[in-house]
């Protein structure tokens, strides 16, 4: 399956979220990424690990580091390592 660029898929739990990479923050491992609602209402919270997997299908291990104020579905995430 191929996907577009910078389209992600966010495994926070259960759930398996699609989303986007908005920003890299370089230098200090993170990144911005935006994730569509869940339907059941769940989303991230801070201080939450889950793994991103990329366009490509590589997965890295990222925690939440913050809920991005002005947008309900923008998260700033810390990468951790190969997942």
């Amino acid at each position: 399956m191929t996907r577009e660029f910078n389209s992600v898929v966010a495994h926070f739990g259960g759930a398996a979220l699609p989303g986007r990479i908005v920003a890299l923050e370089g230098g200090r491992g993170l990144m911005r990424v935006a994730l569509d609602p869940a339907p059941e209402g769940q989303m991230p919270g801070e201080g939450d690990e889950g793994v991103l997997e990329m366009h490509d299908g590589a997965r890295f291990r990222v925690m939440v580091t913050e809920r991005l104020e002005g947008s309900a579905n923008e998260f700033r995430v810390k990468l951790l390592g190969r997942g």
